[in-house]
């Protein structure tokens, strides 16, 4: 039924969906709806650190309650532009499931496009997010557990450290890296070491403690949890396999600045699961059409909005202003956007 909805809403209504033409009248009495996505209202925002948010929201009923270690991705609207981002949930199901709450803690950028805005957010406002998402969640093995955190890295394993029932007897030792006077959630890390008699763990400066090498290589039998930036991941990787030790992992790295050019360079176009080389001379809409892809046409000025669709990672320049969008998930306008890097389209 779906599909037959989308057919006529693309024929008769000229939009991508039939629940997507409708949006803005279910906004009206149903703040925050979006086709495909959770609402979720904001409940507490507090800069816990320096430059870092805890950001409290409850999702609606029908969001599905997440394992611990996963991941979301949140949507935020800022001058008129849909922006995600993917944060790992730094709480325990248990509180998701009796509260209806889920909590965020988030490294702001002063000057990004995103996480800056996190503090101006309001208690009750409405945001989107996605399901839960991730596979990096405890491993069903009798060993004893060595989680390796580097910075931000320790959200996914405060809220499995905070799901363990406390008569477990796996042995859990965390390795915490961070900049001096930089670990998170010190005072929660106590109380578990309180409550959890399996669990210890200790933090740690590269300068002073060494890298992980010293402390991994002694732990060879243990399985290890890995997340952090992608050197703390790659390193930990090279020994894991060179000691035959069983590794799980989720890292992250900086995304590769992109200048917008008068240079005509090639890139590639990912668009329902086919991937075509284009220039970065022409808008994404002219290069769909080139490439006889299925695309509302409306009216090639960015003004009706017809040719609207997600982009889910690369990055775009708006032909009128010249602005560079963002490299990860957003709302673009297939008519205005010119490519800048190599640029993956939703189905």
């Amino acid at each position: 039924m779906r599909a037959l909805l989308n057919s006529l809403s693309k024929h008769l209504l000229h939009h991508q969906s039939w629940a997507g033409y409708w949006e803005p009248v279910v906004q009206c009495f149903k703040p925050g709806w979006r086709e495909g996505y959770f609402r979720a209202q904001v409940k507490h925002v507090q800069v816990f650190a320096e430059q870092s948010v805890e950001l409290i929201i409850e999702p609606e009923k029908a969001w599905p309650v997440h394992q611990a270690g996963q991941h979301i991705a949140l949507t935020i609207q800022t001058n008129g532009r849909l922006l995600t981002r993917v944060f790992t949930i730094a709480s325990e199901p248990q509180l998701a499931r009796q509260q209806r709450q889920i909590r965020l803690l988030i490294r702001s950028q002063e000057i990004g496009a995103f996480t800056s805005k996190l503090t101006n957010l309001r208690t009750g406002q409405w945001l989107n997010i996605s399901e839960p998402k991730g596979q990096f969640v405890m491993p069903n093995t009798a060993r004893s557990l060595i989680m390796l955190a580097g910075g931000s890295g320790i959200t996914p394993f405060i809220a499995m450290l905070k799901s363990l029932p406390t008569y477990s007897k796996q042995t859990i030792t965390l390795l915490y890296y961070a900049k001096p006077n930089s670990h998170w959630l010190k005072d929660e890390l106590d109380q578990l070491k309180q409550s959890l008699s399996n669990f210890d763990y200790h933090l740690l400066e590269r300068g002073k403690d060494g890298d992980a090498t010293t402390w991994l290589t002694t732990n060879a039998h243990k399985h290890w949890l890995v997340c952090g930036p992608a050197a703390l991941y790659k390193q930990a990787a090279t020994l894991a396999k060179q000691l035959n030790t069983p590794i799980d992992s989720e890292h992250f790295s900086a995304v590769p600045a992109a200048v917008a050019t008068s240079d005509k360079h090639d890139l590639t176009l990912t668009h329902q699961g086919k991937t075509f080389t284009i220039d970065n001379q022409q808008t994404l809409l002219t290069h769909l059409q080139a490439n006889k892809q299925p695309v509302t046409v409306g009216c090639g000025m960015g003004i009706c909005h017809q040719c609207q669709c997600v982009k889910k990672q690369g990055i775009v320049r708006d032909i009128r202003t010249g602005e560079l969008s963002d490299s990860s998930e957003q709302l673009i306008q297939l008519c205005i956007s010119q490519p800048v890097s190599d640029v993956e389209l939703s189905a």
